[in-house]
């Protein structure tokens, strides 16, 4: 794969006890570009807690991705160590990929452990990739996700889709219809949150279609990347473009805040009683209040959720069979786990009602004790790397740099391609289906009309007529297109639709 020509922006940001966190050195491709307060989102609160991380962020429109290393100092000023993030930011594009940078700046931080004020290394590395001084704005062509995957390194967010969904387990739907329906979501992590990043890029991917659902969808939801209170200001501009987002966040405080967002992903609310499942609440309004408030409320999937999911599983349990065998402490980790039985049980039901029957190898919460962690043992976060990192990768020289991505093997590929494909036609099946609904309703003319939609209409989205979330999902999923579109799922609605009067 040819070295990718997309870097605008590189530096280095550094925790100083008496300036706080700055930005130590920085090179630009041109005028213009601003690296304020950036240091505060490749520096986040907490972060001097673990020793090493990848982060993922946005400066203005650019994406951009750090890695950041503790450093021990001798240095009496520096209080036994020195915090350091050495990132990049990437030109705009339709497909922005810093990951494609991350192996170089691992090396890189590893280096200025040894030698802090040395820059010709990323100067070097700059001049290589930074972006052309052309007046051309074409883009690469897009071949489609077989043709991106076969390119990708393993430090590619798909390839990590597979060990998300199976920590997660069919709550990731929930997050799923959130980021398709272009709501906001916050991820509140403790650090490293490597994770977290991984996830928040995953759902933009897997709520996208494969070709932007014929022009439809072709907005991918914004992923800002780890937030922070600095960042206030541009979460609200954001949310008022309409388009939702994204993000990550180490502070605490963002859970007092609940009027920014819609959905929380929590994955500090890790217990003995839930160990492996983070915590997912939605933001309501409070009303009988003079004050305008808005409460947590938790929130799980829907049974319609079921028919997705058994695709999905299918898929990972064919991946599981060909990895490495965990059958036994994944059945043992569901049965010390409570909640984790709930799920399965809850499952089964739903399966039974809408005629699915499960295969006798099913898992739901496959586990991997040798999975690769993300975080040293001091995390809270229950998120690990994907075990197709440590199948796919070499050691290095430099044993402080970890394993060296190679190319993924053949079954990471064909894992990630099938996942996302089950993501993609769904999706496309779901706007084809609201294209004809849409179509059938004369008075469907814009935002300012409201479209009644019956029980019946829902279930041909395979959808719950009777639950809350699918309901406002497809309310969600209309604005998307400018049309507003009320569900009716009142009881009178219910007894036509069950008792064929509707």
């Amino acid at each position: 794969m040819a070295a990718s020509q997309d870097l605008v922006a590189i530096f280095i940001a550094e925790f100083h006890v008496t300036k706080g966190n700055v930005i130590e050195w920085s090179l630009v491709s041109r005028e213009g570009i601003s690296l304020e307060n950036v240091a505060f989102n490749v520096l986040p609160s907490k972060v001097q807690t673990v020793a090493t991380d990848v982060i993922y962020f946005t400066k203005d429109s650019y994406q951009g991705v750090a890695v950041y290393r503790r450093i021990t100092s001798d240095e009496e000023s520096r209080r036994g160590a020195r915090m350091i993030s050495v990132g990049v930011l990437v030109e705009n594009s339709t497909r922005p990929r810093p990951w494609n940078h991350i192996s170089a700046l691992k090396r890189f931080a590893v280096r200025l452990e040894d030698s802090l004020e040395e820059r010709d290394f990323l100067e070097a590395y700059f001049n290589q990739h930074k972006v052309p001084n052309t007046n051309s704005s074409e883009e690469e062509p897009w071949d489609g996700w077989e043709e991106e995957i076969s390119r990708a390194t393993m430090d590619h967010p798909a390839f990590h889709l597979s060990h998300v969904l199976q920590i997660m387990g069919i709550s990731s739907l929930t997050v799923f219809k959130h980021a398709l329906g272009r709501r906001r979501i916050l991820i509140h992590t403790p650090p490293p949150v490597e994770s977290a990043c991984l996830l928040a890029q995953l759902a933009a991917v897997i709520s996208t279609g494969e070709e932007g659902a014929s022009g439809v969808h072709a907005q991918k939801i914004a992923v800002l990347g780890v937030v922070g209170l600095t960042d206030l200001k541009r979460i609200e501009e954001v949310s008022a473009q309409g388009n939702g987002w994204i993000a990550c966040t180490t502070d605490a405080i963002f859970l007092e805040k609940t009027q920014l967002y819609d959905l929380l992903i929590d994955l500090s609310s890790r217990t003995q009683q839930r160990p492996q499942r983070p915590s997912l609440s939605v933001s309501r309004f409070s009303e009988g209040s003079n004050i305008k408030t808005y409460k947590l409320q938790s929130v799980r999937y829907t049974w319609s959720d079921v028919k997705l999911w058994t695709e999905l599983d299918r898929i990972l349990e064919a991946d599981f069979e060909h990895g490495h065998p965990h059958e036994a402490y994944a059945t043992k980790s569901r049965w010390l786990d409570p909640w984790g039985l709930y799920d399965d049980v809850c499952i089964v039901c739903a399966g039974i009602w809408t005629g699915w029957k499960p295969s006798a190898t099913t898992s739901y919460r496959q586990s991997s004790s040798e999975s690769t962690p993300v975080t040293n043992s001091n995390s809270n976060t229950q998120l690990r790397l994907s075990t197709d990192m440590k199948d796919s990768s070499r050691k290095s020289i430099d044993p402080r740099l970890g394993p060296l991505d190679v190319s993924p093997s053949t079954r990471a590929k064909v894992t990630a391609l099938g996942l996302l494909s089950a993501f993609h036609n769904h999706t496309d099946f779901l706007h084809s289906r609201l294209t004809e609904f849409l179509a059938s309703t004369p008075g469907a003319v814009g935002i300012e009309t409201e479209t009644v939609m019956n029980p019946k209409d829902v279930v041909a989205f395979d959808l719950g007529p009777g639950s809350e979330l699918d309901a406002r999902f497809l309310e969600w999923l209309s604005e998307t297109r400018g049309k507003k579109v009320k569900v009716r799922r009142g009881w009178k609605d219910l007894f036509r639709y069950i008792f064929g009067f509707a």
